[in-house]
């Protein structure tokens, strides 16, 4: 771009006077004009992202890092246990093997400690439900069958995971 048209571009803005817009599935081009976006501008979060561990009755209560309008949509990823963090008995080697599963239970409405401020109808958290496969011990069954799991059977108690709430970006 030439120096003349970068100078017209920027000549006589004025600076912004309201918060920058969110995120838009089929971006718009807008028709505000003479208006620029100030240094410190910051776009909203559309995310939420926490790293926890399972507490006993393979479940955990999560508060996410910001209030949502719309039930977000969850994504759950196992992560590796820390030299501080409690696993699984290390002796359950089938059970250990398979990966954790996770199912939201219940979700947490309104305000929080963490959420203040948020909206009676906002979705500021959510309990999930964790589990992992084990193989059930040999018998005649699984000698003709092969390995079957117990989709149920082993204890994730101190597992830790990360849980990410989206926005959604159908309504």
């Amino acid at each position: 771009m030439s120096d003349g048209v970068y100078s017209s571009l920027t000549t006589g803005l004025a600076p912004a006077t309201t918060p920058p817009m969110s995120e838009k599935t089929g971006a718009a081009i807008g028709t505000q004009t003479n208006r620029g976006a100030l240094e410190d501008h910051q776009h909203p979060r559309l995310t939420s992202t926490t790293v926890q561990s399972v507490t006993s009755g393979n479940t955990a209560d999560i508060l996410f890092t910001r209030a949502f309008a719309n039930e977000p949509g969850i994504d759950y990823q196992e992560l590796p246990p820390t030299a501080t963090t409690t696993t699984p008995d290390p002796a359950d080697t089938a059970g250990t093997a398979q990966p954790t599963q996770c199912k939201v239970i219940s979700w947490t409405r309104g305000p929080t400690a963490t959420l203040p401020t948020a909206a009676a109808t906002d979705y500021t958290g959510c309990k999930v439900r964790v589990w992992r496969g084990q193989v059930i011990p040999q018998n005649l069954a699984t000698l003709l069958l092969g390995a079957v799991y117990n989709v149920f059977g082993a204890s994730v108690t101190g597992t830790r995971f990360s849980l990410i709430a989206v926005a959604r970006s159908d309504v």
